[in-house]
């Protein structure tokens, strides 16, 4: 089922208007993005796009729930792969990070109150949680995104997830690989932008942060919609989207100097270090559509109706 222009827009005004009448209220009522309790408030947001979905889906489109938003609960090693993911592209954004001009790493995480724009009684506390299990702050970082990303954090994650690598993968991956990320991201991030411009994630540079976090966002789309097709259930990008969740103080608190623009996740280092994964991926794409096209092997997953081995629309 590829979704009509109508049925997107629809389904993108339910999204956008609901997620932004929460954050209106929340500002309206002395809320803010620079205090420990923009975690909870990002989490129950994170929540509206998923259920926006799986009501349009149901009420809307009269499609099955789980088959359309690709909600398949046998695991894989791809969700594996989504788990040990995050870390991985957190501590290589870490190391980007550090080769910016005036940073350097920190243990103490004196810089972190500036970095996100938190009190200093918030960002003690931040650096409390990083003591985890008597660990070095590194190492705690790492431990508790690992922990709370398939648990606690894929909550969240999969709030998103099944609108943008459920619902509108669903309705986008027929035009292929690259036109479906490209969407699917531009959606994804556009929904931010209302947050990113009033200091989300850049309570420094708000304006050149929100381009920054759009090249981001198109960036990290197709890693999110590969690891879908991959594992072929929406549940791996939602454990990949929780984990990175958990473990991005490590590319934000561990680095002293820089700014909201140069280091840490959805910075430009992170843009850079999601640049070459995208390479990877497109050197994977390209080899899997050098096969002849003629007798292109079935859809592997059910209900998917396009994979990785559909040749002939993988490349596009």
């Amino acid at each position: 089922m590829e979704l009509s222009r109508g049925r997107v827009a629809q389904f993108y005004l339910l999204v956008f208007v609901a997620t932004h009448a929460v954050t209106t209220t929340y500002r309206m009522r002395g809320g803010t993005w620079n205090s420990m309790g923009v975690f909870l408030v990002a989490n129950g947001i994170m929540l509206i796009p998923g259920l926006a979905a799986i009501l349009f889906v149901r009420f809307v489109l009269r499609q099955p729930v789980l088959a359309t938003l690709g909600l398949r609960f046998k695991p894989n090693r791809w969700w594996l792969v989504a788990w040990a993911l995050p870390p991985l592209l957190m501590l290589a954004t870490l190391g980007i990070s550090l080769l910016v001009p005036g940073t350097a790493y920190d243990s103490t995480m004196t810089g972190l109150g500036d970095r996100m724009g938190f009190s200093s009684h918030d960002a003690e506390l931040l650096r409390a949680q990083a003591g985890f299990l008597g660990l070095s702050p590194l190492a705690g970082f790492l431990a508790q995104g690992l922990l709370l990303g398939p648990t606690l954090g894929i909550v969240g994650g999969l709030g998103e997830e099944l609108a943008w690598r459920g619902l509108l993968h669903h309705g986008f991956i027929r035009r292929g690989f690259w036109r479906c990320s490209l969407m699917t991201g531009i959606l994804w991030g556009l929904w931010h932008v209302p947050l990113t411009l009033q200091g989300y994630g850049y309570p420094i540079h708000p304006i050149s942060g929100t381009i920054v976090f759009l090249a981001y966002v198109l960036l990290f789309a197709p890693v999110l919609t590969f690891v879908r097709m991959r594992a072929g259930s929406v549940i791996a990008p939602a454990i990949l989207h929780g984990t990175a969740d958990g473990t991005v103080l490590l590319t934000l608190a561990l680095v002293r100097g820089g700014n909201d623009l140069t280091t840490g996740w959805g910075s430009l280092s992170c843009v850079a270090v999601l640049a070459i994964v995208d390479v990877l991926i497109a050197l994977v794409v390209a080899g899997s559509s050098q096969a002849p096209r003629a007798r292109a092997a079935p859809v592997e997953f059910k209900g998917e109706g396009v994979t990785l081995r559909d040749r002939g629309r993988f490349d596009r």
